[in-house]
Order: C-alpha cells, then sequence, then structure tokens
C-alpha cells in the first residue's frame, strides 16, 4: 500500500513541538548516541497502535506530552497520536492535505482519542477491507463463536520495523515474532496481505463448509431412508402372504415386487380386489400358510439350537484356553539338575552315564517349557467366533419371533370365526396394516431428498469453481519466487563473506524462514556466522519483499514503509558511545582504538557507502518502475558519506543531523 510518512514528532508539556520531516525514498537521521534516533521508530510503533509503550525512558519520555505521526495512505492524509499518559486511547484525525504549521498541543483534541482497540480497527480500514477471516464455522463454534483474529495494523509492523537489536540478528529477521501466536497470525494473514484472498473467499470458504456438511447430513438422511425401507420392504411380503390367505386366493392377484415397485398404485387396485364379495369362503389357502409357517418355524427353531449349542462350545473353549495360560504361566524349568556320581563297588570306577542322561533331561524339560511360553493363545479366534454366532443367533431369533407372531395371527383369526366374528373384518384390518406399511415406503421416497442433494451439489460444484480461481497455494509459491529472485539481485551487491558467495537466498512466505542455498545444503542465518553476514541478510530479504509489495501495487495491504534501526553497528559497534561534535572525529577516535590485526576504519566506511548507495539506488530504480518507491528511513551514527550513483548524502539527510541537538531540541529544563 502506498504509504508516506510527512513527520513523526513530539509535543513536550510546555507545548513547544519537535517534528522531524521525511520525504519520499531514502532518508537519514545521522547523529550522535542519546539523541533520540531510535525514539523516531519507536514513536511510529506506538502511535501505530502498539499496546505497549518501548519509547527509550530518559529525556523524551520525561518531556513528551504528545507523540504523533503524520502520515499518507494512497495519498489520504492523516495524523496519529498517543497521550502517554491516557494508554488505552489513541488519537486519529482525516486531513485534506498535512501543513505541519497546523500541529500544536490544541491540535490534539481530546474528541479525536478513541479506545485502542476501536482505533486500530479504525487504522486498519485504510489498509484492508476485511471483518471475517473465519474459513470453518466448525472451528468458531468450538471457540465458542468467537470470531478467528482479524488482521490488525500491529501485523504490519513486523514487515516495517528493523530495531537496532534485530537489524543484525541471527536468531530472528521479524519484530513480535518472538511471540508465537503473534508469529502465526502474520504469517496466516500473510494471504491477506498479499491481495491473493479477500473477504469474498473466507465467506465461500464457510459456505462450501456449510453445504458439505448439509450434503453429509442429507446422504446420511437417504441411507437411512434406504435402511428403513428396507426393513419394512422385508415386511411387506409377510403381510401381504397373509392378506391373500385370509381372502383364500390361490394366486397372487398382485405381485409383491409390484406392490414394492410402486406402493401408492398397489393401494389403489388392492382397493379394488380386498372386498367382501371376493373372499373364497371353501379355501385351504390360510390352512396351507398356517402349515407352511410352523414347518418354517421348526426350521429356525432347529437352528437356533444348532447356534446355541455351538456358543456353549466356544464359551467352554474359551475356558479351557484361559486355564492353560494361567498353568504355563505359573510353570517353570528347574534351574539346577544335582547328580550324584555312581562308583563302582569292585574297581572304585565312576560312571557317567547317569550325569548325560540328566544334561538331556533338564534339555529337554528347558525346550518343553520354552514351547509352551511361546504357545500363540486361540483366545482371540474363539472369540472372534463367538461374536459371529451370537449376531446370527440374534438374526434366527428375530426371524423365530416374525414366524410366531404370524402364526398367532392365523390363530387368532380362526378363533374370532369360531365365536361368530366376520372374516372380513380381520381382512380389513390386515388390509390396514399392509397399508400403513406401504405408507411408510411412500414415505421413504427419496425424490425429494435426490433433488435437494443434486441442488447443493450443483452450489457445491459452483463455490468450488470460484474458490480455485484464488488458487492460494500457487499465488504463496509465486511470492516466495519473486522475492528469492529479487533476492538474487540484491544480494550480489553486498559484501557477504567469501564462502557465501554467490549469495542464494531462499524465502518461503508459508515458513517465513530465511536460508543460503549451498549446493543441496541449506545454511540458516543463525549457522552463517559474522554480523555483516546477519546484516546483509535483513537488509536484501526486506529490500525484496518491498520491492515485492511494491510491485503489487493497492492490491498489497502492507504500507511502503522500512525502518531500519542503526544498520552499521556490525562495523563500528564502540559508535554507542559516540559522542563527537563530528562523524570525521568518531572515526578518528576509533581509527586509534582498533588494532593492527583489526580492519581498517577506512575499510568499514567503504562497507557501509555501499550499503547505503545500494539504497538509494534501490529506491531510484522502484520509483523509475513502480511511480513510486517505498519510504526507507535509516538511523544511524554514519555521515558524509559519498555514494556511488552520485546522490548527495546531505539531500538524504534533509536536515535531520543530530550531533550539536536531539530530538528534543532545545532540550526543556
Amino acid at each position: 500500500m502506498k504509504t508516506l510518512i510527512h513527520e513523526i514528532g513530539v509535543i513536550d508539556k510546555k507545548g513547544v513541538k519537535h517534528p522531524v520531516s521525511f520525504k519520499s525514498g531514502l532518508n537519514v537521521v545521522t547523529g550522535k548516541s542519546s539523541t533520540g534516533k531510535s525514539a523516531l521508530i519507536e514513536i511510529f510503533d506506538y502511535c501505530f497502535g502498539s499496546g505497549e509503550n518501548t519509547i527509550p525512558k530518559g529525556v523524551i519520555t520525561n518531556s513528551a506530552a504528545i507523540y504523533y505521526v503524520a502520515l499518507s495512505v494512497n495519498e489520504q492524509d492523516m495524523v496519529i497520536a498517543r497521550d502517554p499518559e491516557i494508554s488505552t486511547k489513541a488519537f486519529f484525525r482525516r486531513i485534506e492535505i498535512f501543513n505541519t504549521t497546523e500541529i500544536d498541543r490544541e491540535y490534539f483534541n481530546a474528541s479525536y482519542f478513541r479506545p485502542l482497540d476501536e482505533y486500530k480497527k479504525h487504522l486498519r480500514d485504510f489498509f484492508l477491507d476485511i471483518d471475517d477471516v473465519d474459513e470453518s464455522l466448525v472451528a468458531k463454534a468450538y471457540r465458542g463463536n468467537r470470531k478467528a483474529p482479524t488482521p490488525s495494523v500491529r501485523s504490519f509492523s513486523s514487515f516495517l520495523l528493523q530495531h537496532q537489536n534485530l537489524v543484525a540478528n541471527k536468531h530472528a529477521l521479524f519484530y513480535r515474532f518472538d511471540e508465537k501466536e503473534k508469529r502465526d497470525q502474520a504469517i496466516e494473514h500473510t494471504k491477506i496481505f498479499l491481495g491473493l484472498v479477500d473477504q469474498k473467499f473466507f465467506h465461500l470458504s464457510q459456505e462450501k463448509e456449510r453445504l458439505s456438511a448439509e450434503a453429509r447430513r442429507l446422504d446420511r438422511q437417504k441411507e437411512t431412508n434406504k435402511r428403513t425401507s428396507e426393513s419394512y420392504k422385508q415386511k411387506v411380503g409377510p403381510v401381504l402372504s397373509q392378506l391373500y390367505a385370509l381372502m383364500g386366493f390361490k394366486d397372487e392377484p398382485l405381485s409383491l415386487d409390484k406392490v414394492l415397485r410402486h406402493p401408492q398404485d398397489a393401494k389403489d387396485q388392492l382397493d379394488g380386489i380386498i372386498i367382501a364379495e371376493k373372499i373364497n369362503h371353501n379355501s385351504d389357502a390360510i390352512t396351507q400358510r398356517y402349515d407352511q409357517l410352523k414347518l418354517a418355524r421348526n426350521q429356525k427353531t432347529a437352528e437356533l439350537r444348532k447356534l446355541q449349542r455351538q456358543a456353549s462350545s466356544i464359551n467352554k473353549h474359551i475356558q479351557e484356553e484361559e486355564r492353560f495360560v494361567d498353568n504355563v504361566n505359573q510353570f517353570s524349568s528347574p534351574k539346577n539338575v544335582h547328580i550324584s556320581a555312581s562308583v563302582c563297588p569292585f574297581c572304585l570306577k565312576e560312571q557317567d552315564s547317569l550325569r548325560q542322561s540328566a544334561e538331556k533331561l533338564q534339555q529337554a524339560i528347558t525346550k518343553v517349557s520354552g514351547n509352551l511360553a511361546q504357545a500363540r493363545p486361540m483366545k482371540a479366534k474363539f472369540e472372534s467366533s463367538l461374536v459371529e454366532v451370537k449376531r446370527s443367533t440374534e438374526s434366527v431369533s428375530r426371524a423365530l419371533t416374525e414366524l410366531n407372531q404370524q402364526i398367532s395371527e392365523i390363530e387368532k383369526a380362526n378363533k374370532q370365526l369360531t365365536e361368530k366374528k366376520s372374516l372380513y373384518e380381520s381382512i380389513i384390518m390386515q388390509k390396514a396394516k399392509l397399508f400403513s406399511l406401504l405408507d411408510t415406503l411412500n414415505m421413504g421416497d427419496d425424490a425429494e431428498l435426490e433433488k435437494e442433494i443434486k441442488e447443493i451439489k450443483k452450489q457445491l460444484n459452483g463455490i468450488s469453481k470460484d474458490l480455485k480461481k484464488y488458487n492460494v497455494q500457487k499465488g504463496l509459491d509465486d511470492a516466495s519466487d519473486k522475492v528469492n529472485e529479487y533476492m538474487a539481485d540484491i544480494g550480489k551487491h553486498f559484501e557477504f563473506e567469501k564462502s557465501y558467495q554467490p549469495i542464494d537466498l531462499r524465502f518461503s512466505f508459508e515458513t517465513f524462514d530465511l536460508y543460503h542455498l549451498q549446493g543441496d545444503e541449506k545454511i540458516y542465518l543463525r549457522s552463517m556466522g559474522s554480523g555483516a553476514n546477519w546484516l546483509y541478510c535483513h537488509v536484501t530479504l526486506f529490500l525484496a519483499l518491498h520491492k515485492y509489495f511494491a510491485e503489487l501495487g493497492d492490491k498489497c495491504a502492507i504500507p511502503s514503509i522500512l525502518f531500519l534501526d542503526q544498520p552499521t553497528q556490525v562495523y563500528f559497534p564502540n559508535f554507542n558511545r559516540d559522542t563527537s561534535e563530528s562523524f570525521d572525529e568518531q572515526k578518528s577516535q576509533e581509527s586509534e582504538q582498533r588494532t593492527e590485526k583489526e580492519r581498517p576504519v577506512d575499510e568499514d566506511i567503504k562497507a557501509v557507502e555501499n550499503l547505503f548507495s545500494r539504497l538509494s539506488i534501490y529506491c531510484n530504480e522502484l520509483k523509475l518502475k513502480n511511480g513510486f518507491s517505498p519510504q526507507i528511513i535509516v538511523t544511524d551514527h554514519a555521515d558524509n558519506l559519498t555514494l556511488s550513483n552520485g546522490v548527495l548524502f546531505e539531500s538524504l539527510v534533509h536536515g535531520n543531523r543530530w550531533r550539536t541537538r536531539g530530538l528534543i531540541h532545545p532540550i526543556q529544563e
């Protein structure tokens, strides 16, 4: 996202403004130690919604009443600010055109302060138009219907800020990634930041999950209906046969297949068939059916008895198996065999034949006990067989119960006849029973269900096609490839150690890991050694990232801003105690302090000049290519450098040289 910081400043407790102005492209704030250079990155971070005030304690924090940042987001100017006395609120004010003369203590009216959470959401809306990032409603339900964390401007800071303790760190690349939750959120939200997905993607994902669940539910319902229908179909045959037998029909006027195929049509036809006029009172059909049922019952009874005997036998085998295992566990072979030697009473010669026999006996006992111990138990197989027999027993028992019920119905009908009740009444009752079963089959008709399933699957296909257009995985892979390509071009201009040249840095947007590929070996940052290597890895990666972000233009939500705080500290670690009135004076002191074995200061100056030259060239090239350049703000001790591209270092400093003053100037007593 095209973003530009106009000004970072402090309003002190006396109402005096202390501004630091910036322009597009490369900006340098240079000066000696303890002048507030590193405070600039912390002020920006605090105003950008940080819940923690990490501005270094001292003159600035003692003097400050308001910290503010004036910036432009896609040419929309705004001022954001924090009052250190009110940590739970932040200031936001949109303006037509930024004018530094308008900024004073009265400008920060209390009505423009809002709760911090509300403020961060409002600020986010200038970069992202997204409210719901849940891909799964089920996961949301597990969280108690709480939304998944939405992208925040706080996630942007990982891509924008390289603090003094981070810019040349071998253990960490990104700000805030020491907290796993923040790291995971930033990585998860990257596909949003890069414009690979939008709000519609998440709504489509939720709808896909919902419809998929509904399709599974309907499929289960269809399967349940099918099983229910099959169960009732099995009941229709006996009831239909009983009805025909009561009517005295020798032949079936309507076959079972036809009845099952068209239940409603069968009901209409049976209404014309099952009438009093068609009863054959002379038929013995009911008697024949009665005999058939009794014969079938005898067969099922015999089958049941056989299964019961099998179950009893298997149970007996299981008990024997358990007893055998217990005995084997208790069995132990003798550890020692004591044999007395036999001596001939005449020649007094010892005989060892008994000893040999005893040893053979011991070996045999050991072998037998070993075989017993290793014997494979059969209990599991017996138990599996018992389960199968029990299931068969249950099935036969159910069939036997149904046969008994049908026999009882015939006997009941016969009894009713002897009691002078009408046969037709029994027929009507049987007919009602049959029609009730047929109505159940009609209810099991899945035509409407099939139609509903078909419609849902049609919607799912449409959603899948829409989601496929996003192709997030390919987007992340392509983004990683682009950044790797840019790192190859940027990295070759930096002074990596010879053992890592040519540098071949690789980065993945899925893991956010960075490594140098040397042949087939991945050498991660932590294993590369040398502060200069770590610095150049950080700078190369972040320049490549912002080059890619700039290329994406408005598709990318990440602000086009990069802070580099004290990047030259790897060359001049003693500059942390820089109190000289000029950079040249500090260089002379550094040169005097170095031993002959240490690298000359002039060589380090050349490396520093190369770093700033590459930053300047980078910004100018992107300005020509994209029409705008990421704004790079470097706070450092280095000064009066000669850049290889002819750009005057003074034009980068833009008046922000703090050798005789600091951020708070003059210091308020």
